[in-house]
């Protein structure tokens, strides 16, 4: 009378595995115990299993505990770090290029305001020029105008003072010095 012990009891050696029972050994001493492999063959075939059930190995009344599933592979905390700082650096590359396109802009618009004041300066420069052209050429005129309107004053100083007077002496030597040169009267 051989009693297969469950595998944690077993004292045999690496090469004698044992396979789980399903139900307690029978110890009647009319049924010979043979081991796993060496029972003896009836020479009727056993049809197969259509189907494979699967075996879940039960040790007495206690139930075989499953393994916990396989968990996903956690994510180094790496990837997220770099996920951050590619967004963050995809974000500062369309501002600089928002900013720089704003900048290129405002430049040309500049460029073209300078461009436009440099011809309003080049034009009142030559205005200026043509202006004082015609102050020289109007100084002239003018000059002379003083000097007939001087004359004409000591004329009419000469005229207004009585005859044979000092002061018709006086103006007639004023009005001499001034009209020298604009007529010939004297």
């Amino acid at each position: 009378m051989a009693y297969n012990p469950p595998p944690h009891y077993n004292l045999g050696g690496p090469s004698e595995p044992q396979q789980p029972q399903s139900a307690p050994p029978s110890y009647s001493p009319l049924q010979p115990q043979y081991d796993a492999g060496y029972a003896p063959q009836s020479p009727v075939s056993v049809p197969p299993p259509t189907a494979p059930v699967p075996a879940q190995p039960m040790y007495g009344t206690q139930p075989l505990l499953q393994p916990p599933p396989p968990a996903a592979p956690r994510k180094s905390p790496i990837v997220a770090v770099l996920a951050t700082v590619m967004a963050v650096a995809l974000a500062g590359a369309a501002v600089s290029i928002a900013l720089w396109l704003s900048a290129s802009g405002d430049l040309e618009d500049v460029e073209a305001r300078v461009s436009d004041r440099d011809e309003q300066i080049s034009q009142l420069e030559e205005d200026l020029e043509a202006a004082q052209a015609q102050v020289s050429e109007l100084e002239g005129p003018a000059a002379e105008a003083e000097a007939l309107q001087a004359c004409i004053d000591d004329l009419n100083d000469y005229y207004n003072t009585e005859p044979e007077s000092e002061e018709e002496t006086a103006a007639l030597s004023a009005a001499t010095s001034t009209c020298d040169g604009l007529i010939d009267v004297f």
